[in-house]
């Protein structure tokens, strides 16, 4: 079959999920992600401004306390606003407490009784089922508003990945190298980073494994779809008991899809083209959102500190100083 079957101007919709947490860099990190990806048929934004329930690891009084939470949604709503308005975004979809968008998403895609809007430490449960489900092509191309790529010039990591799909039945999802490349030795230690946490095999434009990460992925909404609703049998069990425990309920989304896909011999491509990675920041003090314009303008030019190559996570430290050395 030509390997060119699937062409992302037409099959794949650019989505990035917005939150209250994403106030402080937003306005930095989603036109850049926007910018990286010209060819798609559409772009959609989804913001999640449902407020985290209380959990035993997690106490929304403390970290999503009044009325400050309720101003950073009215802020992220402006921001998601000024997208639309500006073009960057084709549809925003708002997701408000008592959605009945929520209960639909919750029977789709893991069990009815499971309508919370946040995980276990308060990060985004539902908004992740709705990045999948609210797109009408085939494949959705998600990002967290925090992530950061690099693509040389003229370089399109999703025409890459897809010219690969029809070779690898098994693959789900995709991703591009999940950390800055460089930090091998040889060909032969090159990996997707340099703390990869599950096995990997060689397939088809790179490395295929079981896990699913949330923080960006190609999906294949089709190949997914003979597999919903994700929670069943045994695992519906123990997520109940969890729940009535309180104890990992409710569950990260990229647990669940590394449960449920997994086993079921689905995998993961990492792409190992060094010509698009990505870069996360575990955190964002003060010192990362100041230092984030001249990092976006670093990575724009496949430019980072010898020590952050083969990480996934930002090391800020590193940059403090490589900065700083910069003229």
């Amino acid at each position: 079959m030509d390997a060119s079957k699937f062409d992302s101007a037409r099959d794949v919709t650019l989505q990035v999920n917005l939150s209250p947490g994403d106030v402080a860099y937003g306005r930095l990190t989603v036109p850049a992600l926007v910018r990286a990806h010209p060819r798609v048929a559409a772009r959609l934004a989804v913001v999640d401004c449902c407020r985290a329930r209380r959990t035993r690891i997690f106490d929304p009084e403390r970290r999503l306390a009044e009325p400050g939470f309720s101003e950073r949604v009215a802020e992220v709503r402006r921001m998601a606003s000024e997208f639309e308005s500006d073009g960057l975004f084709d549809r925003v979809v708002y997701l408000m407490p008592g959605d009945p968008l929520l209960p639909q998403l919750a029977r789709k895609y893991v069990r009815p009784w499971m309508r919370e809007t946040h995980d276990y430490a308060g990060c985004a449960f539902a908004a992740y089922w709705a990045g999948f489900d609210l797109p009408t092509t085939r494949f959705v191309a998600h990002f967290d508003a925090d992530m950061m790529i690099y693509q040389a010039p003229g370089f399109d990591w999703l025409a890459e990945a897809l010219s690969h799909w029809e070779e690898l039945p098994s693959v789900v999802a995709a991703t591009p190298r999940i950390s800055p490349s460089g930090f091998a030795a040889c060909p032969e230690e090159d990996a997707p980073s340099a703390r990869v946490g599950r096995p990997k095999e060689r397939a088809a434009g790179g490395w295929v494994n079981d896990w699913f990460s949330t923080r960006c992925l190609l999906l294949d909404r089709e190949r997914l779809a003979p597999h919903l609703p994700l929670v069943g049998g045994r695992l519906a069990w123990e997520y109940r008991l969890r729940r009535w425990l309180d104890r990992g309920y409710p569950p990260v989304p990229e647990g669940v899809l590394f449960r449920v896909l997994g086993p079921r011999g689905l995998r993961r491509l990492n792409l190992d083209t060094e010509q698009a990675w990505l870069l996360h920041p575990q955190t964002k003090p003060p010192e990362f959102v100041a230092l984030l314009p001249q990092m976006l303008s670093a990575i724009a030019a496949g430019r980072v500190p010898p020590t952050q190559r083969g990480e996934t996570d930002v090391q800020l430290a590193a940059w403090q100083s490589w900065l700083a050395e910069k003229p």
